[in-house]
This record gives C-alpha cells, sequence and structure tokens, in this order.
C-alpha cells in the first residue's frame, strides 16, 4: 500500500514541539495508526468510503491525538457521535451532506421549524472529528459535493453559522504549520501530503471488491 502522508516528519515535528511547546507533552501526541481491518469494518458498517486524506491518515498516522483545538477524536469516537447527541443511526454517515456554502443558525433553525427536525438531521454525512469548545465543533464532510472538507460548526451562538473548510489533508497541515511542527516552505505539502490513493478492497455501497 503506497504512503500519502509522512508519518516521520510528522511525529518527528510533534515530537520535538512536546519538549518545549506550551501544552502539556501528551497535547502532541497521536494514537497508533489504526489496522485496515478497522476501518474497514467502521466503513461497511455505515456502508461509507471515508474521504482519502483522512482516510489515509489514520491508516498511516494516527488515530487521533494531536491537533487543533482540544485534539483530533478517534475515528471509533467520531463515527459514533461520541455521546454527542444520539449515536449516529443507520444510513446517517451515507446520506450526503445537504450543503455547500455557508449556512447561518437562523437558516438552520427554519429549516428545523419548518420541517420539525434537529440539528443532527441537518447534518447527514458528516461527524464530528474535533471540539472547540462551547458547543462547537469541526465536523469532517464523509458523503456528497463536499466530502473531504473540514466545516466549522457554531450553530448555539448569536451569528453562529456552519462555515466550509479545506480539505482534512490542508486543514491538518495548516496547524501544524501554525504550532510549529513542520516548516512552511515551498513545496511542503507534497512533502508531508502525497498524491498517492492508498488502495484497500473497499469502495462503498455497491463494491463487489472485498465482499
Amino acid at each position: 500500500m503506497g504512503q500519502l502522508w509522512n508519518r516521520d516528519e510528522i511525529i518527528g515535528g510533534l515530537a520535538s514541539l512536546a519538549e518545549s511547546g506550551p501544552l502539556p507533552r501528551d497535547g502532541y501526541e497521536l494514537r497508533p495508526p489504526l489496522r485496515p481491518e478497522a476501518v474497514l469494518a467502521v466503513e461497511r458498517g455505515h456502508g461509507i468510503r471515508l474521504p482519502e486524506s483522512y482516510r489515509s491518515f489514520v491508516l498511516e498516522v494516527g488515530d487521533g491525538g494531536a491537533g487543533p483545538h482540544h485534539g483530533l477524536w478517534s475515528l471509533h469516537r467520531a463515527a459514533g457521535s461520541a455521546g454527542v447527541g444520539p449515536p449516529y443511526g443507520p444510513g446517517y454517515l451515507a446520506t450526503p451532506f445537504p450543503y455547500t456554502r455557508r449556512v447561518t443558525t437562523k437558516a438552520l433553525d427554519d429549516e428545523i421549524g419548518a420541517r420539525h427536525m434537529d440539528y443532527d438531521d441537518l447534518l447527514t454525512g458528516s461527524m464530528i472529528i474535533a471540539e472547540i469548545g462551547g458547543g462547537a465543533f469541526m465536523r469532517l464532510v464523509v458523503t456528497g459535493p463536499a466530502a473531504g472538507q473540514v466545516w466549522r460548526e457554531e450553530l448555539p451562538f448569536d451569528g453562529g453559522a456552519l462555515t466550509p473548510g479545506p480539505d482534512f489533508g490542508d486543514w491538518y497541515l495548516r496547524w501544524l504549520r501554525r504550532v510549529g511542527a513542520v516548516d512552511a516552505a515551498p513545496g511542503g505539502r507534497r512533502r508531508l501530503i502525497g498524491w498517492h490513493s492508498p488502495s484497500l478492497e473497499w469502495r462503498g455501497p455497491g463494491s463487489e471488491q472485498g465482499r
């Protein structure tokens, strides 16, 4: 299986920060990567294929830990809703995320009132991967036109919104650069995140591979 991420450089940069950074040492640690069968089990259970940059991250770099805000959730925690609201039900993550541009809390409230739904019902096809704090989160879009993007969810606040962001790979790389774990030299993205897509047998609903 080809490598998409440069794990050694990322882990090395985080380890250097652990010696001198402002966070406790464990704030710069990543959990061990997942085995392919663990990722496949989550994908099959939800009828999805995870976005490639995130999928390869949990397979090659780490299953959560060091990351933006209060750190990355593990895949198991993210895909299981982690007790933030009800667990994701059958088909929730496989149902396309409906938004492609910023949507305000007011607009969502109006939609909820008209359709007699909850916030979670409008956020299908996405899962929380990090907590900002105070009821705000970062969501990874799993299915739909915005799949792979990390969105900022700040719905409980006055003037709040659900705001689109970059692909997971760019989002995480920006954090690494911001905290000083890696340099921001030209070509750094290609050095840290390659372009080869790892190949595993599960390709999502309808795939005959690995059956």
